[in-house]
């Protein structure tokens, strides 16, 4: 389910003035995810460390490389309070976080108070909760750490003149927390990631969010995204519930003019960023102390095209050129989508997709320099003649749609690389038309496009990216702002797939030896999940996932899968290579050699 050029639907205004009825009856919505990818409750801080706990220099390093973590008023009092005095007073950092991942465990020379370690910057988090990715070189850090005459334990000596905050106290004392923004069309909203300080009380976090959006979205996000109405002004405290109703009162500039349809956008946009964590609520708004509606459905979930990926996705592969269906799917028996079955032929990869109306189908047929992009479009259920896209030639990567549409598939785009470079195209078979990318360090060689259609996951020279991809002009465009993200444990990234709203699934060769691994890691960089540590030496050429709802599933794909040296491979716990009987449906004559390869979904 990609971005839909669909109006929010707009009945429940029609039918109850501002909002849904009081009287309409309540549905439970229930808790958003709490369990971290590696199984951690990430609701719950781990324990925080003081200056006294720390039994060796090198413990005291540690403990003081979480200190930062938390309220952000707070960070430098927090770092300071394992420092000497002399240490405090040369200690004025910028109130920025920097989030760095350790290579190594810190050198201690036995009577030597100078302790070093390397470390490599992940990025800079800011008192919005935003974790800026400034990707750079692992350096060395230095700290002294001694004793002081007529005082127990360790201290601080002399630190480097910044917040420092290790990657594993970020994922330890921070719940990962997902809010929202309507796009530029006023059609949808856009996930963004943010990082809660889990001291903060769960009756005060609502606070914080109300603020954050507020101040608007990500700078990454600012050109496809907008924030709440200039002048608009949160409280200083959200009440707690009471008697399950969430009380919300935002300044009048929240709402110009009491306009009916940007009160719906308001109500489902908070009530998609004040969701997650919480018990079930009704949400009751006030602009300007004035009260314009009571909200308990869960009609709001429509504002999100994530929410509308399925539980158990279709999934296809191609075998000696032909698409077909995978047992281990949503319907194994029902026909191709979109496709004529005497088109079915010649196949290398291909992409499908669907909006609430039609299926979208782009395959790539040949092979090198004979190879040409088909596209077609049809209602749900029936077929069409593929068409031939002109204006691209050369070496042709794995299409995706971006943008699927409801009623007129006109609109729908889709993107390819071709020859290290970005093109886009649409379902009529008109011909592809370049991407301005001029943020793009290099030739691009894998590109994923998040279910909200805007976020785009790149790979250009080896390493990961992440832009926009704004469509509102003549012809798409990404955006000016693309910033590296740092794939954790890998020297060279090869592909990169969404495996959730704030997760990208990432293949690539593993820095400390020439094998592969398949990790998830956030969509800044900070936090990694590994799915397989080691997949071999085969390169990895091609990787797919089946994006996780966020209200079902949470954080990480369910489904991934990848290619090495023509083969189709299924991310479980272990690599399970994908074979002939992995096929829906009988398979006629095998032949030697031909094996089930370019894995994808119906996404």
């Amino acid at each position: 389910m990609r971005r839909l050029f669909a109006v929010v639907t707009l009945a429940a205004l029609l039918l109850g003035g501002c909002g849904i009825p009081d009287e309409t009856k309540v549905t439970v919505v229930g808790p958003g995810p709490t369990v971290a990818p590696g199984g951690r409750d990430n609701t719950v801080p781990a324990v925080r460390n003081t200056r006294n706990s720390a039994n060796t220099p090198s413990q005291l390093v540690s403990y003081y490389l979480e200190a930062a973590a938390g309220e952000p008023d707070g960070a430098v009092n927090r770092a300071k309070a394992f420092m000497s005095d002399d240490a405090k007073a040369k200690f004025h950092p910028d109130p920025e976080v920097k989030v760095i991942r350790m290579k190594g465990i810190p050198l201690v020379t036995p009577g030597d108070p100078e302790i070093t370690f390397n470390a490599q910057a992940v990025g800079m988090l800011k008192g919005n909760g935003v974790l800026e990715p400034s990707v750079e070189a692992p350096k060395e850090y230095k700290l002294r750490v001694g004793q002081i005459a007529g005082q127990s334990g360790y201290f601080v000596l002399d630190s480097p003149n910044v917040l420092l905050l290790t990657d594993t106290a970020l994922d330890n004392f921070y719940a990962r927390r997902t809010i929202y923004f309507w796009n530029t069309e006023d059609t949808s909203l856009v996930p963004d990631l943010r990082y809660m300080p889990l001291d903060v009380p769960s009756d005060q976090q609502p606070t914080t969010i109300l603020s954050w959006l507020v101040n608007g979205p990500a700078s990454w996000l600012n050109d496809v995204a907008h924030g709440l109405p200039s002048g608009t002004v949160a409280p200083d405290n959200v009440p707690a519930p009471t008697n399950g109703i969430f009380t919300v009162t935002l300044s009048a500039q929240a709402v110009p003019a009491g306009d009916v349809r940007e009160i719906d956008r308001l109500r489902r946009q908070l009530q998609w960023s004040l969701r997650e964590g919480a018990d079930p609520f009704t949400l009751e708004l006030k602009i300007g102390h004035q009260a314009v509606g009571r909200y308990s459905d869960d009609d709001y979930l429509s504002s999100n095209p994530a929410y509308r990926l399925a539980g158990l996705p279709e999934r296809f592969t191609v075998y000696g050129g032909v698409i077909r269906r995978l047992a281990k799917s949503a319907q194994p028996g029902a026909p191709i989508p979109v496709l004529k079955p005497e088109e079915n032929k010649n196949i290398s990869v291909a992409a499908m997709s669907t909006s609430s109306t039609h299926t979208y189908a782009a395959v790539v047929v040949g092979s090198g320099k004979n190879a040409k992009l088909k596209v077609a479009a049809a209602r749900t259920g029936q077929q069409a003649a593929l068409k031939e896209v002109g204006g691209i030639s050369g070496a042709l990567g794995r299409p995706v749609w971006a943008v699927t549409t409801d009623g007129d598939p006109s609109g729908a785009v889709g993107l390819i690389t071709v020859n290290g470079k970005l093109y886009s195209f649409g379902p009529g078979g008109s011909p592809a038309v370049p991407v301005a990318s001029t943020g793009v360090p290099g030739p691009i060689t894998a590109i994923s496009v998040a279910p909200d259609g805007y976020r785009v996951a790149l790979v250009s020279g080896g390493q990961l990216y992440r832009t926009t991809l704004k469509t509102g002009g003549d012809a798409p465009t990404m955006s000016k702002t693309v910033e590296q993200i740092l794939a954790p444990g890998f020297s060279r990234v090869a592909a990169a797939a969404w495996s959730s709203e704030t997760y990208l699934a990432v293949a690539g060769v593993r820095d400390d030896s020439p094998r592969y691994a398949v990790v998830d890691v956030s969509v800044d960089g900070a936090v990694r999940y590994t799915r397989l540590d080691d997949v071999g030496k085969g390169a990895i050429t091609y990787l797919t996932a089946y994006p996780a709802n966020p209200v079902t599933k949470g954080e990480n794909a369910d489904n991934e899968s990848y290619e090495v040296a023509g083969v189709g491979w299924d991310v479980l716990t272990a690599p399970e290579r994908i074979g002939t009987d992995a096929l829906a449906g009988p398979t006629a004559s095998p032949q030697p050699g031909v094996v089930p390869t370019a894995p994808f979904f119906l996404d």
